[in-house]
């Protein structure tokens, strides 16, 4: 049985530059979160899309992705990040808060 999912612009400018190994992570995280084999943790909701954000964390990516919970179909995978990539936007993001 084939699963449909939706990447964001985001992650699929980058895709082509991740190493093999990166890949076949992206792939299995997705497929697992996808096949509701991995649930994330919630990180975020938003009143205005009515989105849920979660983040899935296996060492040393984070996959972030968001549904719609009264859609069915509404998985987007949001980001795939290293951990030193997430430190980074961590950091840009409290630096523009200051």
């Amino acid at each position: 049985m084939g699963i449909r999912i939706v990447v964001s612009d985001a992650v699929n400018r980058r895709v082509a530059g991740f190493s093999t190994e990166r890949y076949q992570a992206f792939q299995l995280a997705a497929a697992d979160v996808a096949r509701g084999r991995a649930r994330g943790e919630r990180v975020h909701s938003s009143n205005a899309t009515r989105r849920e954000f979660y983040v899935l964390k296996r060492t040393p990516y984070s996959l972030y992705y968001s549904v719609d919970p009264q859609q069915q179909d509404s998985l987007v995978f949001e980001e795939f990040l290293t951990d030193d990539e997430e430190n980074l936007m961590l950091d840009l993001f409290a630096g523009e808060a200051e």
